[in-house]
């Protein structure tokens, strides 16, 4: 199954040898990442138990950009609500959201965020069904595949992650959701080659061209998002 372009016109043209890592969490991963990818995102985690300083963060934002190019804002919440504020502030970033929580997964893809990371995080299902599909392709929000669980589970963990993407990779492929995989690396140990996360993306069921989409293709289509300019 080829990845192309969905609409005449498509401007992203697609280039088998480039690469994007969308999640790196540290200034040592994304030095080390920035070596092996043609584009990294670095990504600033946001704890968030109720409305974060805004001033502050604004500043923040503007030096990481000064700093990295591009960036984005991980919101890792329980309040729902959250998110659609940070959503409607707009800020000059992307906006992903740590899966794990269902209402926090189904929030985050009404708002309409730019990628929901890892839905099972911490689950003992999936935490994505056929209602939240539809959603995302409707809303076009992505689904992060990310590594870094499965580097800190136990072998039985990891196991229950891989069958828990395998199920979310066959929604994601079936209802045509965006996608990327990533390393999500908060150090420079956790930071994987395109080839590794290629492997990883085959071992939970995609196709070569799949996998190779999932670090090229559709990360730049989310990188031409309106709100990095």
């Amino acid at each position: 199954m080829s990845e192309k372009p969905e609409t005449p016109g498509e401007e992203i043209s697609f280039s088998r040898d480039y690469s994007v890592e969308m999640d790196v969490r540290s200034e040592d991963a994304y030095e080390l990442a920035s070596q092996w990818f043609d584009e990294v995102v670095f990504t600033k985690k946001l704890v968030l138990e109720s409305s974060p300083d805004w001033s502050a963060l604004k500043e923040e934002l503007r030096a990481l950009r000064e700093a990295y190019g591009k960036v984005a804002l991980l919101i890792v919440t329980k309040k729902p609500s959250l998110i659609r504020e940070v959503k409607n502030r707009s800020p000059r970033a992307l906006i992903y959201v740590q899966g794990g929580d269902m209402r926090v997964n189904r929030a985050a893809l009404e708002a309409g965020v730019d990628a929901l990371i890892s839905p099972w995080f911490g689950r003992k299902d999936p935490g994505f069904d056929h209602i939240l599909a539809g959603i995302a392709a409707r809303r076009e929000v992505a689904v992060g595949f990310s590594l870094s669980p499965l580097l800190r589970a136990n072998p039985y963990g990891r196991v229950q992650i891989l069958r828990f993407m395998a199920k979310v990779w066959q929604l994601v492929r079936k209802y045509n959701v965006p996608r990327f995989l990533t390393g999500s690396a908060e150090g420079r140990w956790e930071v994987r080659s395109p080839r590794d996360l290629m492997s990883l993306g085959i071992t939970i069921g995609m196709e070569v061209t799949e996998a190779r989409a999932s670090l090229n293709f559709h990360p730049r289509r989310i990188l031409a998002s309106e709100r990095l300019t």
